[in-house]
């Protein structure tokens, strides 16, 4: 069985599906096991959600990126628990280089990545460049190893899904994140069995000059969507 610390920053939705599916019953049932959360925000609605379902309080944590050492903070969790892997649920500080080379991770993510995509950014992104390209893309969905960059790491495992004509970025976002927490949970099924193919970043532009059109897109998407982060 592997033992998973799972890293969160917001609602923990994916996080509470995970430890859900790792009970009596569930998918990841005997082959992985959420050993301790840990929250980048004190406010994080995952942190009560995943209380009310029965986790251990002492075995959840909160982090402080912009108070302190991030490096020291995780690794003095890990160095106690003693993960086989970490999860990036919906996390949103760059893990430092030190934990990445002294631990492995997944993260979960959707559509474009880098620097600014998160949240709903990435689901607007990705409808901005389908608009301006006049082709509707599916959206990858995907399970990746954590790289120094943001969501550069290889994929475990990849869905792709369909977005409709006329839905907004929050439609879209509610209706996939179910979509999100069942890709998650095949990442790491897949990786407990060793039954998985790594693979690149699936790329959404086809060319440079798509390259450059997702770029603006991204832009856009995050004048659109401002955040402290």
């Amino acid at each position: 069985m592997l033992k998973f610390t799972n890293l969160i920053s917001g609602g923990g939705s994916t996080n509470l599906a995970i430890v859900e599916a790792e009970r009596s019953g569930g998918r990841l049932y005997g082959l992985t096991k959420t050993i301790a959360i840990i929250s980048s925000d004190s406010k994080a609605k995952g942190i009560e959600r995943v209380k009310e379902a029965g986790f251990p309080e002492k075995d959840i944590f909160v982090v402080e990126p912009k108070k302190g050492n991030l490096a020291k903070q995780l690794l003095e969790i890990f160095e106690r628990y003693k993960p086989d892997y970490y999860h990036q649920l919906g996390w949103m500080p760059l893990t430092p280089l030190e934990v990445i080379k002294n631990y492995q991770g997944l993260n979960q993510h959707l559509g474009p990545g880098g620097k600014w995509m998160y949240g709903v950014r990435r689901i607007c992104a990705h409808m901005i460049f389908c608009q301006r390209i006049g082709e509707l893309r599916p959206i990858p969905i995907f399970c990746q190893r954590v790289a120094p960059e943001y969501d550069k790491g290889n994929v475990i495992y990849l869905r792709y899904e369909g977005l409709r004509v006329n839905e907004t970025p929050e439609e879209a976002a509610e209706r996939l994140l179910v979509i999100e927490h069942q890709v998650q949970i095949e990442g790491r099924l897949r990786l407990a069995r060793g039954a998985f193919k790594e693979e690149p970043v699936p790329k959404i532009a086809k060319n440079p000059e798509e390259e450059k059109i997702l770029f603006e897109a991204m832009k856009e998407a995050r004048n659109k969507y401002p955040s402290e982060y």
